[in-house]
């Protein structure tokens, strides 16, 4: 049985954050609301927490899982470069749907800040980006309310903040490689804009 707290969606508790953070150091599993879909997180700096995150979405261990980070300069920390048009699309779209891959020590990253005073307490908590992955078994829809999410996969606890979004759009997913920005997902936010803001502040 998974343990559930239910937490306040605007001013989440701080001890709830702590045995959250908790069962993160011990290698366990969350469930975390985000402004998009529910999502499931580990703490990948505890062994074999990252295997068993896989394990539970039931995915292959080759595809990259993202990054939950509390803010831009978590993400800086890890980046083996940063520009002025990753600055201007942190600037623009975090705290919110947007995930960027970045080139880091471990290979490539996606890294996002939910638009979600949960998910980013808990980030912040632990003081390092956590790994986080959409509530669901792969190629199975994705969860909006930790109901859902509970029923789909196997965690150690769920922070349960009410319905995530009334429709459950993922996170729009670029890629910024240099001065050079793809899509890799389309989402909640239109690549088009991404894109526009990224190449303004990089001529800024």
């Amino acid at each position: 049985m998974i343990q559930t707290l239910e937490i306040d969606r605007s001013n989440p508790e701080p001890g709830l954050i702590q045995q959250a953070g908790a069962v993160l150091a011990q290698g366990g599993l969350v469930i975390v609301p985000t402004e998009t879909v529910y999502g499931i997180a580990c703490d990948p700096g505890v062994p074999g927490a990252m295997d068993t995150l896989v394990a539970a979405k039931g995915r292959d261990g080759d595809k990259p899982i993202a990054r939950l980070a509390a803010d831009a300069e978590q993400v800086k920390q890890t980046a083996l470069s940063w520009s002025r048009g990753l600055a201007a699309l942190a600037a623009a779209y975090w705290p919110g749907p947007l995930t960027i891959v970045l080139e880091t020590r471990d290979g490539w990253t996606g890294y996002r800040v939910p638009d979600h005073a949960v998910a980013i307490a808990l980030a912040k908590a632990c003081g390092r980006v956590l790994a986080l992955t959409s509530a669901n078994l792969s190629g199975e829809p994705d969860t909006k309310t930790a109901s859902e999410a509970m029923a789909a996969v196997k965690a150690d606890l769920a922070l349960d903040s009410g319905p995530s979004a009334e429709r459950a759009i993922p996170s729009t997913v670029v890629k910024v490689d240099g001065d050079q920005i793809e899509c890799l997902r389309a989402g909640s936010l239109p690549f088009d804009e991404v894109a526009a803001v990224f190449r303004k502040g990089g001529d800024s």
